[in-house]
């Protein structure tokens, strides 16, 4: 059977992937046996929920109004031009998906942190 440069790459390519999935497998039982402290996990959420009341709030709220300024702002200066209006007001769909989805990542994080942590600081079954 004779093999084609494209076959003994993909070949080559799936080996390696092999190797480092082994090799990732066989360190992961060293990873987990260091157990991780409550003092560690509520330094982690403190500073997790520092960065998203001090960071991606704002920083999201500011990009939305930006995006939302401009927007109007095309809507203002193609107000003759139909094609390019339909343009614009369809950006504002973006813009909402896009605040839908920052919302969203918001509340999931906040969840993830609450459940992890049983919003106690403390990891639950330690």
């Amino acid at each position: 059977m004779k093999l084609t440069k494209s076959k003994k790459q993909i070949i080559t390519k799936l080996s390696s992937i092999g190797i480092v999935l082994t090799l990732l497998f066989i360190k992961s039982n060293v990873v987990f046996a260091t157990g991780i402290g409550t003092a560690e996990v509520q330094t982690a959420t403190e500073n997790i929920r520092r960065v998203i009341t001090s960071i991606a709030m704002p920083l999201g709220s500011v990009l939305i109004f930006a995006s939302v300024v401009i927007a109007a702002i095309k809507m203002i200066v193609n107000a003759n031009n139909p094609q390019k209006r339909a343009e614009s007001i369809g950006s504002l769909a973006w813009i909402c998906g896009g605040g839908v989805v920052l919302g969203a990542s918001l509340i999931i994080a906040g969840i993830i942190i609450n459940i992890a942590t049983n919003n106690s600081g403390a990891l639950l079954g330690s």
